[in-house]
């Protein structure tokens, strides 16, 4: 069986020639899964060049009708042989499969998506800009202090226990528990979003775990510092790449969704295709860090060289190409002054030539197409943890050490939810 496509439009046309058979259903789901991925959301196929088609084929068929529709696109058979057209009407599936006798004869205007109001290019990178609504101004608190993670121990008095809803966003060092003893040995990587909340702990198999908000039950961890900002996004961009290479670094990224959005202080969360990921994680707990102490360790500064060996865990290279990442974060254009000087603490430069400071964590999930053009966090991130296997949570950082430092995370295509932050305060204020 052979396959060609072309693009026409903002649509692909798939033309099938030979036998879809079982291995012939096969290429055929692989070519429109690479395609999806690829950004083409609305496709044609011709069928009228098939001379046979067994029942794995009409089920490649199904599936491409069912994962298109699933984030709004469009699938048509827009031509087809005799063959195909009398099993398609002897199945019983023609409503399902609707057979059109000419490509032209497709009514186009029905698959053209509305456009964005606002749409800009930048460096291989289109953006879509969509007002969403709600005034959103975030409050942002700030949980802890992020000083003890150095040189000290954090004791029971420093941890929070910390709500996270539907209405908020966030990030830190934490863990899913009972109470600051419960969770002392599995303190780690943590950040909240559309309702999920997922933490990497520092013990055991080192598997991530998530909570998400069901009915009543809403998500509590003990938090030993972090950022958590309540609020409604009024903005989403889109962003998608013009060029089969073009990749879109973090600090790029961000920098242009402030220029967009008219913002100098935001809380963020995107949902991408990460092409690698450049982080940190923790590999031991930092809370009692008197109980952890290895024979001969210098416990003046945890991450001074070479102990920071034991505790931190840098990816070598970019990690997680080709997953799903959803990003929480807070940034800054300029260190935070004035109201926002609580902030400071927490924010670092995203990178060296970027007035740009921030704290962003990403949860990882494998791949999977997201609906086109206005997206609802909480349903994105609920019909993500209902599919996907959440595969690790990091701290983004820009790793450049010379020659062996990896740069900085970098996305293919996405959705961003950004929201300016108007009100700063500390937990307890």
């Amino acid at each position: 069986m052979q396959i060609t496509s072309k693009v026409s439009g903002d649509f692909l046309e798939m033309q099938i020639v030979g036998r879809l058979d079982n291995d012939g259903a096969g290429s055929l789901t692989t070519s429109i899964d690479k395609a999806v991925r690829l950004g083409s959301h609305s496709i044609l196929v011709d069928l009228e060049q098939v001379s046979y088609m067994s029942s794995a084929g009409i089920g490649a068929l199904l599936k491409a009708n069912k994962q298109l529709q699933s984030i709004r696109g469009r699938f048509a058979i827009v031509a087809a042989s005799p063959h195909v057209s009398e099993v398609i009407r002897l199945t019983g599936l023609s409503k399902i499969l609707p057979i059109q006798e000419r490509v032209d004869d497709y009514d186009m205007a029905s698959m053209t998506m509305q456009s964005a109001p606002g749409t800009s290019f930048w460096e291989g990178i289109t953006y879509e800009l969509y007002d969403l609504g709600p005034e959103g101004l975030f409050t942002c608190e700030v949980i802890g202090s992020p000083s003890s993670l150095s040189n000290g121990t954090f004791s029971e008095s420093q941890c929070r226990a910390t709500e996270f809803s539907n209405a908020t966003i966030g990030l830190g060092l934490g863990a899913f528990g009972h109470d600051y003893h419960d969770c002392s040995n599995r303190f780690g990587e943590l950040l909240s979003a559309g309702g999920m909340t997922a933490q990497l702990p520092t013990s055991g198999t080192g598997k991530p775990d998530f909570q998400r908000v069901l009915g009543d039950f809403v998500p509590e961890t003990q938090m030993l510092y972090g950022i958590r900002c309540c609020g409604e996004f009024p903005k989403l961009v889109r962003f998608d790449p013009a060029t089969d290479h073009a990749r879109v670094k973090l600090s790029v990224l961000v920098e242009q969704l402030l220029a967009l959005t008219e913002c100098n202080l935001a809380a963020i969360v995107f949902l991408a295709e990460s092409s690698g990921l450049i982080g940190a994680r923790l590999r031991r707990s930092p809370a009692a860090m008197i109980e952890t102490v290895m024979p001969g360790e210098n416990t003046s500064s945890r991450f001074a060289h070479p102990e920071i060996r034991s505790w931190l865990s840098f990816t070598p290279d970019r990690s997680f190409a080709h997953s799903l990442a959803l990003v929480v974060g807070v940034v800054s254009r300029g260190e935070p002054t004035g109201p926002a000087k609580a902030l400071a603490p927490l924010v670092r430069p995203l990178d060296p030539n970027s007035e740009l400071v921030g704290h962003f964590h990403a949860a990882t999930f494998s791949y999977r197409p997201f609906k086109k053009r206005r997206l609802n966090l909480n349903e994105t991130v609920t019909a993500l943890c209902d599919t996907e296997d959440l595969q690790g949570v990091l701290h983004l950082l820009h790793d450049d050490r010379e020659i062996t430092g990896g740069g900085e995370s970098e996305f293919v295509r996405g959705a961003c939810w950004i929201g300016p932050i108007t009100n700063v305060v500390e937990q307890g204020t």
